[in-house]
């Protein structure tokens, strides 16, 4: 049984893994010509907007996805009761969202986001209809259907925002892309989803559900406001085009780490709550999640922070440059988000979203201390205040790992000490090479290259078992092409 699961989720791992890459790949060389099209001001303003979106979503869903998943009898009727749930949250929160829109715009002082939000706030109810579907697939990881979902809702969306941008329409470039795609999504989960409710809604199911998922919801609310109370307030005490060179900074990070992150979290959650009655096998599983997590994120995030002059002036042009000092402080800050995300995976996968919860709230104070003292400040030391929580954060949400099953921050990071020590020695080569060459093409390119090779020798050199098997796999399969 356990073979069948680790076989399930080691495929699921791989077309979660293409979609991620693949798409978000896509989705990255649409946002560069998007930007390159539109302002900063453009992006902040509709970051103002996706703030709102971001703590809708997390009402719509109360946790009751994941419960889905971790759920061992979970029934029909617990498909049906979760999509209802779902419509009527996002129909409630989109008559007080449309109704909210004109205080909204007056906070943020810009009258021009009423028409934009009562627009865009209809992802909000589009997002509701794909939320059963998505998990259903999860629980059978079939990560295929959703990546081709994705793929053609992620290309057709960024090719119709793209016409709109060069047509013009600025801001609304962006909330077409946002609906068209979530239009498209609903479409496509309902015919390859190969799910319709068949029963109606169950105030028993609800309660088992939302005994699970209210834990789940408070957390995520708790984990939102962490994540997006700089930019809400960025938006208030700055300017939407302060937020909009923060939140294309933070487009980089999250497309390596954030990607990573999401492909782990999805893929590998459904395996986690199926052994977790096997605690060996568990752990087992979780040390080398955590050790192929560490080798890939910690040299791509060092990469991105030592390079990241050359990659704004470069994708994104100079009008973009006060990003790059943004760039470089929050692609650190993202160096230990996947590895949290998995020991706070870990705790869901058993049924402890409890100490999810009581880990989030503990993190409050910390929050509030650092805004306190970064905003007064400036921009930068905002960002800089990021990568001081996410330390913070990393060792508050290993704890309890460490109390349940002997694994805690230390052991974890002394686990993978190859892949960091490999990436001190990547940072100093690329730390001479950026100082040394002005152009910032070459820079970039010849700062890719070395990196990458420096990294992997290193493994190579120190014997890191990970790399050495990859190049065996390779080695086998290129003799068995000359036999």
């Amino acid at each position: 049984m356990t073979k069948d699961i680790k076989q399930k989720t080691k495929i699921g791992m791989a077309w979660n893994a293409f979609e991620k890459i693949a798409i978000q790949g896509v989705s990255f060389i649409i946002s560069i010509i998007l930007a390159r099209l539109l302002s900063p001001h453009d992006y902040g303003t509709i970051g103002m907007l996706t703030i709102f979106l971001t703590f809708s979503n997390v009402f719509i869903e109360s946790g009751f996805p994941r419960a889905l998943v971790q759920k061992q009898d979970r029934t029909e009727l617990d498909f049906s009761t979760t999509l209802i749930f779902n419509i009527l949250v996002s129909c409630v929160l989109y008559i007080i969202l449309f109704f909210a829109s004109p205080a909204i715009a007056v906070f943020y002082k810009t009258p021009e986001l009423i028409a934009l939000q009562r627009v865009f706030f209809i992802v909000i109810i589009l997002n509701s209809l794909t939320i059963v579907q998505s998990a259903k697939l999860q629980i059978n990881v079939d990560f295929k259907t959703i990546a081709i979902i994705n793929g053609i809702s992620t290309i057709t969306s960024g090719l119709i925002a793209i016409l709109a941008a060069y047509k013009g329409l600025g801001p609304w470039a962006l909330v077409i892309q946002t609906l068209s795609r979530a239009s498209i999504s609903v479409i496509l989960y309902w015919i390859f989803g190969h799910w319709i409710p068949k029963t109606g809604f169950s105030k028993e199911s609800f309660k088992k559900l939302f005994g699970f998922g209210s834990k789940l919801l408070a957390s995520g609310l708790l984990a939102t406001t962490m994540t997006n109370i700089n930019n809400l307030v960025i938006g208030k005490i700055y300017n939407p085009e302060s937020l909009g060179f923060y939140t294309r900074a933070q487009q980089f990070p999250d497309l390596t780490a954030g990607t990573l992150n999401s492909v782990l979290n999805n893929s590998t959650f459904p395996m986690m709550a199926e052994l977790q009655n096997n605690p060996d096998e568990l752990l087992k599983s979780f040390k080398k999640l955590i050790k192929f997590t560490t080798l890939l994120v910690f040299p791509a995030m060092t990469g991105i922070t030592l390079l990241s002059k050359p990659i704004i002036l470069v994708l994104l042009g100079e009008k973009w440059l006060q990003a790059s000092d943004l760039l470089f402080w929050l692609a650190l800050s993202y160096m230990f988000v996947p590895l949290s995300s998995l020991n706070l995976n870990l705790l869901n996968a058993i049924g402890r979203s409890d100490l999810f919860l009581k880990i989030d709230i503990s993190k409050i104070p910390i929050i509030i201390t650092t805004m306190a003292i970064t905003f007064p400040i400036s921009l930068k030391a905002v960002a800089i205040g990021n990568v001081v929580t996410a330390f913070i954060y990393f060792y508050m949400n290993t704890f309890m790992i460490g109390r349940l099953y002997n694994f805690g921050a230390i052991k974890q990071l002394l686990l993978c000490w190859k892949g960091i020590l490999s990436t001190f020695i990547m940072a100093i080569v690329l730390f001479f090479l950026e100082h040394y060459i002005n152009n910032v093409i070459l820079c970039l390119i010849l700062g890719i290259i070395t990196g990458v090779s420096v990294y992997f020798i290193a493994l190579l050199l120190m014997r890191e078992e990970e790399v050495i098997r990859v190049f065996r796999i390779f080695n086998h399969r290129k003799n068995k092409e000359l036999i």
